[in-house]
């Protein structure tokens, strides 16, 4: 139970986060004292900031003496402030629940995609938003220590800046207890599979479900989703869009954990969201697979193999043109 007096304090830092998101927005601060635009942010900038957010959850996670998360390897490349963006959205839904669970503040949203090209100083921003959340969390704690600041890195990339961002996240289930789960990632499949199939020409329908196929593990639908995501990068460069590299998935455990695949789904959700858009492709409804009443990893192998099978359509569609250019 939260004293009257930390709960006043809730109240308050609540008024405080709503005034900081309108300045953030315009605005943010370096650790160096310097007040940089949105433009003006760099990917070692926002590493930087991730790695102070990093620095404060790690305060509330030994004061409450909750165990560190298993490590894993979660390696990647060519990847675009867009990709990152999203992944910083999940950071702040998370910083905000645990927000909820421990100051009692209400359930907050974080800022939609601007309707342009997301810059290395919206993820920034979204980066501040969620550490405002935490200073919430701190002060009802109170945690007082201040954070230790990295000093500001240079020649960092967006890669750098995702594998710490899903490092944090990792760290923010253990403090919620949630862990990512099949029907979750079920659902990220066919967004995936809905958006590939919006970039189909008109009349080429969702491929049959492929039948069950028992016992498969994380690392077999990863398998499947890179290999296609590889096949893709032509088309989707073509339209200027840059796919994300994976180079590593693996858990401590050996081969591949279910945040892994998780974190891989909601990075091609932004990529096909991105991809259909380029192309002219269109909204369209969902398909209408059966839902298992429990989801495995064998169900999402399922969705999987059709979203290899729609790559496979895509390629047929447009890259005969990439051919000939």
């Amino acid at each position: 139970m939260l004293t009257e007096s930390v709960a006043r304090l809730a109240v308050f830092n609540r008024l405080l986060i709503a005034l900081l998101a309108a300045v953030g927005a315009c605005t943010a601060h370096s650790q160096e004292g310097e007040t940089l635009a949105v433009d003006q942010i760099t990917d070692s900038h926002v590493y930087q900031q991730v790695g102070v957010l990093r620095n404060e959850i790690e305060q509330i996670r030994l004061l409450v003496g909750e165990r560190p998360p298993r490590s894993r390897s979660f390696r990647v490349s060519d990847v675009q402030p867009r990709q990152v963006y999203f992944q910083a959205q999940t950071l702040f839904r998370k910083a905000n629940q645990l927000a909820q669970e421990i100051a009692g503040v209400s359930r907050q949203a974080p800022d939609a995609a601007p309707d342009r090209e997301i810059v290395a100083g919206d993820v920034y921003a979204m980066l501040s938003a969620a550490r405002e959340q935490l200073q919430v969390v701190k002060e009802a704690l109170q945690i007082t220590e201040p954070v230790q600041v990295p000093n500001l890195p240079r020649n960092r990339q967006m890669s750098d800046v995702m594998l710490e961002t899903v490092m944090a996240m990792d760290v923010f289930n253990q403090l919620i207890k949630e862990r990512a789960d099949w029907p979750a990632i079920y659902d990220r499949l066919v967004q995936i599979i809905t958006y590939a199939g919006g970039a189909l020409p008109e009349g080429v329908g969702y491929p049959e479900l492929p039948a069950h196929d028992c016992c498969k593990m994380p690392q077999d639908v990863i398998a499947v989703l890179l290999e296609a995501m590889e096949r893709i990068r032509p088309v989707a460069e073509d339209a200027g869009l840059t796919v994300i590299r994976v180079e590593s998935m693996e858990a401590e455990e050996g081969g591949a954990s279910t945040d892994t695949v998780y974190d891989l789904t909601t990075t091609l959700v932004t990529d096909f969201a991105e991809l259909t858009l380029r192309i002219g492709g269109d909204d369209i409804a969902p398909p209408e697979y059966p839902r298992p009443a429990r989801i495995f990893p064998s169900h999402a192998f399922q969705l999987a193999q059709v979203f290899d099978k729609l790559v496979d359509q895509i390629l047929a569609a447009h890259g005969a043109d990439i051919a000939l250019r």
